[in-house]
């Protein structure tokens, strides 16, 4: 029988996973809100945002307490944490993660000055990631410390009570078995099936009347394409008096040779597809 300080790698690992949605519900929160600032603002000071969310998350759940917060929804804690290493923990979960948003990110302009330090920091963070994949691998043998953070201040994660274990039914793995299973064939089926080439086959179930070909389409302010019914890009007709975009109607001929116009009804074919011109008027 496992002893009482057993904690499973599934509830550390889910803890922290818990801890980083956690931030990043509260992050979304707040860039919804920048919707009421100027544009830029708050993409300007998101790092120091974030970092600041950040300490008063960390500050809040490990400096009064000794847990954070997926850790207190997995009934976990932290043993032998002491008010120096909680400070600690806090100052390694916040300051390398603002570094790596300040100056890493390469969505962001970094100065001529701070060059040779972006160059210091991307080594370290490199360092860094090879040493944390290392302590996984650790992890993974000895069953506790699964961050980076943990192993180098000596603190494990332990049960509130003893003897709490996730308990998971053969009725919840089936259907989570099931959904990922449906999932998998959705993701790989769905590119595969031919939509343009089966709504010809209902449409040809319920024909039109065709339409007279050989007109000659016109284009104003009104002008909609029949598939997408919006202004037609770069316009492209095929026999009938109808305009579609260039990707609608080459996506219909490249499901089939040919295709019922969506608004009349003509048989259009892939050799009569022509672009649109606006002819100069004479007067």
């Amino acid at each position: 029988m496992m002893s009482s300080s057993y904690v499973s790698r599934v509830n550390q690992l889910d803890a922290g996973k818990l801890d980083d949605e956690i931030f990043r519900i509260f992050s979304t929160k707040i860039h919804e809100s920048s919707q009421l600032f100027a544009p830029g603002v708050i993409e300007r000071w998101s790092p120091e945002i974030n970092a600041s969310l950040r300490t008063i998350i960390w500050v809040w759940t490990l400096i009064r307490g000794k847990s954070t917060l997926g850790q207190k929804l997995l009934n976990l804690t932290y043993a032998d944490l002491t008010k120096n290493k909680a400070v600690l923990l806090v100052l390694m979960s916040v300051v390398p993660h603002y570094l790596e948003e300040k100056y890493l990110d390469p969505n962001r302009l970094v100065s001529a000055r701070t060059k040779p330090f972006v160059k210091y920091l991307d080594v370290m963070s490199t360092a860094v990631s090879a040493l944390s994949f290392s302590n996984l691998l650790i992890f993974l043998h000895r069953g506790s410390q699964p961050f980076l953070r943990e192993r180098l201040l000596g603190i494990r994660s332990c049960n509130v009570t003893s003897h709490v274990f996730r308990d998971i039914g053969y009725s919840f793995m089936i259907r989570e078995l099931l959904w990922h299973g449906l999932i998998n064939i959705f993701s790989t089926g769905l590119p595969m099936i031919n939509y343009h080439y089966m709504r010809q086959l209902f449409r040809k179930l319920f024909p039109k009347s065709k339409a007279v070909i050989n007109e000659t389409p016109s284009m104003d302010l009104n002008t909609l394409c029949p598939y997408c019914n919006l202004t037609p890009v770069l316009p492209r007709h095929a026999g009938c008096c109808h305009l579609y975009c260039y990707y609608c109607m080459q996506a219909h001929f490249t499901a089939a040779e040919s295709f019922d116009c969506l608004a009349c009804g003509a048989e259009l074919h892939r050799d009569n597809m022509k672009a649109y011109i606006v002819l100069p008027d004479h007067k």
